[in-house]
């Protein structure tokens, strides 16, 4: 089936943002797309949330992003989940619209730090201010408040999950049903360790400077680097030879002395190079940043989960989450932890683990192991539990 052109649209908030640590951004842009009609009484709506380097662009077929320089590379140009959007599929765009908007301080049209400050226009570089995961969620509230929408599904993989997770909480009465895909409620350490690591790698690229790179070179050993490391967590290691058994190569431009002699360093060094000229820098260590800081028990005074969830619960909000047995980003532990932690705070849960050799990416491949149970929520509202 040949997939539907769409175009980005961009909404400019009419006054300034401010954000929970205090700073404030006086000019802010949303990119945003959306898929599928709206009812009259526009109570059809699934707010769709993307992973730490995905965009707005989930479904359809989108050669230009204004704004977005050389990084709008051909690889974006096909939605990042054309596999579970569109007619008659698991997010079905013939009975739903789906909206999905890029985060703030990302590359794809939403204000970042290469957009043009307000102060002097240049990139704000450097002085683009830490964001996190609740005020994503707030400024996504602001977009369906231009939009005329008040209730919507919420859905979300990987990073996506954590926002979705912080919407509910934080705007529970606008919430008909929360869907989590190998996601979670906060970071373990091990991954906050290896965010740590990649944000270091670009850190420590000579071009970056401190984040001021937009007139010169841009860092993108640094990010290149960052993302290797990153992608070890995305896919099923044991697995990793197999996948990477073609991509025996030769010495790649980002090297200086060492031919790789391996098809894993091969595979590795090509994931790396193809993603720093599609990624920005600044925009990788925001986002990065605010994946590792997340833990849903911040969103309560007293930093309990009966507390951040108590909203959650009391507007009934049916909850299905995904675990993915190989996944390194969010274990399948942890995942326990959390659908234990909805049970507790009397939270209606279907809980599923995808067995699976793709590993955190699984959600990206596989999209018939998520189908149905996406499906039921959807129509039905109120998920069987499955222990």
């Amino acid at each position: 089936m040949q997939l539907p052109t769409v175009q980005t649209r961009f909404l400019d908030l009419p006054g300034s943002f401010s954000l929970r640590n205090g700073a404030v951004l006086d000019k802010v842009r949303v990119a945003y797309e959306q898929y599928g009609a709206l009812t009259p009484e526009k109570d059809n709506v699934i707010l769709l949330f993307h992973a730490l380097s995905g965009s707005q662009h989930a479904y359809g077929y989108n050669p230009e992003v204004p704004g977005t320089g050389s990084l709008w590379k051909p690889e974006n140009h096909e939605g990042w989940w054309n596999s579970i959007i569109g007619p008659g599929k698991p997010l079905d765009t013939d009975r739903f619209c789906i909206i999905c908007a890029n985060y703030l301080g990302g590359c794809y049209g939403t204000t970042g730090p290469a957009s043009p400050s307000p102060a002097d226009g240049l990139p704000y570089g450097s002085r683009f201010p830490h964001v996190e995961a609740a005020d994503q969620a707030r400024l996504q509230a602001l977009l369906l408040d231009s939009l005329g929408i008040e209730r919507i599904h919420l859905a979300g993989p990987s990073v996506g999950g954590l926002i979705a997770l912080s919407f509910a909480c934080q705007f529970p009465e606008r919430a008909r049903s929360f869907i989590s895909i190998g996601s979670g409620y906060r970071a373990s350490i091990e991954h906050r360790l290896s965010l740590f690591e990649q944000i270091l790698a670009i850190e420590l690229d000579p071009d970056f400077r401190g984040g001021d790179y937009y007139q010169g070179p841009a860092p993108k050993k640094g990010l290149a680097f960052a993302r290797i490391i990153g992608h070890k967590s995305f896919v099923y290691q044991e697995g990793l030879e197999q996948r990477a058994r073609k991509e025996v190569g030769g010495k790649s431009g980002l090297l200086t002395w060492m031919t790789p002699t391996r098809s894993t360093q091969s595979y590795m060094l090509h994931q790396g190079t193809k993603f720093a000229e599609r990624f920005d820098a600044n925009a990788y260590i925001r986002i990065a940043d605010m994946w590792a800081e997340f833990d849903i028990r911040d969103h309560a005074p007293d930093g309990t989960f009966k507390t951040a969830l108590e909203g959650f619960r009391r507007a009934g909000i049916p909850a299905l989450v995904f675990s993915i047995d190989t996944d390194c980003c969010f274990r399948p532990a942890e995942q326990q932890d959390f659908v234990a932690q909805l049970e507790s705070a009397r939270i209606p849960v279907e809980f599923h683990t995808i067995v699976s050799t793709k590993g955190h990416d699984s959600f990206l491949l596989e999209p018939e192991l998520y189908a149905e149970p996406i499906r039921r929520i959807l129509a039905e509202g109120h998920p069987e539990h499955t222990p």
